[in-house]
């Protein structure tokens, strides 16, 4: 158990820094080529369009044939994906370049954290192991986001330029894989068919309605990241910080992801109206980022954004798997992954050419709406986490 979690904890710290490394300068990167917004919403359209073809599938071969196996190869795809940005000429090699992305997140979605809930020995007492795996993400949470903000505050004293920081970033990711890979004792299903595996694994979704609104859920979540990724940098940069003194910024983010995982791993009971608050906080943040006219201003929503953050994905990312069978864990993950792709393909360019014609009221109502929908699968969330420890 103890060296399960110590291959989640090193994933997720990969991961991390990859995403100190990439998320903090990628924007930047591609505007200082000359694309505009809706352009890079193309890119990341390309991206999500090609993890929702393969996501599925991914799973059932990470079920089959393992799924630490699974995730090396998407963290050596997306590792040289990146490589392949920071060295690209035309919008060609960008394209191609999403596609490598897009294949490679696939891999990754669904396979490391079902890894570590499979490798638990399986208790008798069914709410002690939903406790720990809750406790754990936390843990995880904040031991990665800590490794990640060193990393970040180091190199926001480097002068290092945005190229340099993406072949950096991906060259890391694929080294760290293939380690992890080597590290650890890999588990599968017990179930060898794969069109068993994906047609068990429908059925499961189809039948469990609650999965339904756990992908609405992430949608969301994953949306109010979107929007976030194509505001912060820009907005940072018009403050004054540029280059790889972004990475600092990214660190106080993470910071605060510490901050939040330490709240949920050592404070016995969370009142709900907690999480509703940081529900509410996460549109209000992305608002106040967005309109900032100082760094001041431009920090607390940050800060706001982080620590909210912090706050609702464990109770979403975690608690999914309360209502998953374990052989077919992986492939369901990755359904859900791939149907929240679905919407945030078309989400990317509207995000882009909102940003481009400058309507900031369009993302204010954009943040509103998606604001409303969370809080709804948020409320619905908590009160099946309450009733199914209540029944255990």
């Amino acid at each position: 158990m103890k060296k399960s979690i110590i291959g989640l904890i090193w994933g997720e710290s990969t991961l991390k820094v990859m995403a100190i490394l990439y998320d903090s300068v990628i924007t930047a990167f591609l505007l200082q080529l000359g694309l505009k917004n809706t352009q890079i919403g193309l890119i990341w359209s390309v991206v999500l369009l090609t993890q929702m073809l393969f996501d599925y599938p991914t799973g059932s071969f990470a079920d089959r044939y393992g799924r630490l196996k699974i995730f090396t190869v998407g963290m050596v795809l997306t590792g040289s994906a990146i490589v392949m940005i920071a060295y690209s000429i035309n919008v060609i090699m960008l394209y191609m370049s999403a596609i490598l992305m897009g294949i490679g997140e696939s891999q990754i979605s669904g396979t490391l954290f079902p890894w570590f809930i499979n490798s638990l020995d399986m208790s008798e007492n069914l709410q002690e192991k939903e406790e720990y795996i809750l406790k754990s993400n936390g843990q995880v949470q904040y031991s990665a986001n800590i490794i990640g903000i060193l990393t970040g505050f180091v190199i926001s004293f480097l002068n290092l330029d945005y190229k340099f920081m993406l072949v950096l970033a991906g060259t890391f990711q694929a080294i760290n894989g293939i380690l992890i890979y080597f590290s650890f004792k890999d588990n599968k299903s017990t179930e060898v068919n794969l069109i068993k595996i994906g047609k068990k694994s429908f059925y499961i979704f189809l039948k469990e309605y609650k999965l339904w609104v756990y992908t609405l859920a992430m949608t969301v979540h994953y949306s109010f990241y979107s929007i976030y990724l194509f505001i912060w940098q820009p907005r940072a940069n018009l403050l004054g910080v540029v280059g790889s003194k972004l990475t600092g910024i990214n660190s106080i983010y993470l910071l605060c992801l510490v901050v939040s995982g330490l709240v949920i791993k050592y404070k016995k009971e969370i009142k709900n109206y907690l999480y509703i608050l940081c529900t509410i906080l996460i549109p209000i943040s992305l608002i106040i980022i967005y309109h900032s006219q100082s760094m001041t201003l431009y920090l607390i929503g940050i800060i706001l954004l982080g620590f909210s953050n912090g706050m609702i994905a464990p109770q979403i990312m975690s608690t999914v798997h309360y209502f998953i069978t374990d052989e077919v864990r992986s492939s369901v993950i990755s359904l859900v992954s791939s149907l929240s792709s679905v919407f945030l393909i078309f989400l990317q360019v509207i995000i882009g050419k909102i940003l481009d014609i400058k309507g900031n009221f369009y993302l204010e109502i954009l943040c509103v709406l998606f604001g409303i929908i969370y809080i709804i699968c948020i409320i619905l969330i908590l009160k099946w986490i309450r009733k199914n420890n209540c029944t255990i």
